[in-house]
């Protein structure tokens, strides 16, 4: 004997809703982990090294390009010494520690600077750097 159910059938949204919540928990989940990368925007080219430093994750980021004048960003704002010095101050509070990210052919006199400008408004700093290459097998 065939039983029969006597239940108006459901609409088809009733199955695919939990679908497209999940694609869009999905999709949200994505565009929000992708600022969690830390990249500051300005194209530098780093000294290689072969340490690892961990903790910086929400660390600001200083970065002195390539150049004759030296061009120094704030977290991806183009700042001054004494406009860096001022973010600095006002950003005690929160975060810190910062990351120099510093080209290869910027002057290591204004990377010290800068080092010691952070060290000595209470921040820790350190350098980014790109990693070595794995040494070559014999």
């Amino acid at each position: 004997m065939k039983l029969e159910s006597h239940l108006p059938r459901q609409s088809p949204w009733l199955y695919i809703t939990p679908l497209l919540n999940a694609i869009l928990l999905l999709l949200v989940y994505f565009l929000f982990s992708s600022g969690f990368v830390i990249q500051s925007g300005i194209t530098v080219e780093k000294p290689r090294s072969s340490s690892r430093l961990t903790g910086f994750d929400r660390a600001h980021i200083i970065t002195l390009a390539p150049g004759n004048e030296v061009p120094m960003y704030f977290d991806g704002r183009r700042v001054s010494l004494d406009e860096l010095t001022q973010k600095l101050v006002e950003g005690r509070s929160g975060e810190r520690r910062v990351i120099i990210h510093h080209d290869r052919q910027a002057p290591s006199g204004r990377v010290v600077e800068v080092i010691n400008l952070a060290q000595e408004l209470g921040y820790e700093a350190a350098i980014s750097t790109t990693p070595s290459p794995p040494p070559l097998a014999p």
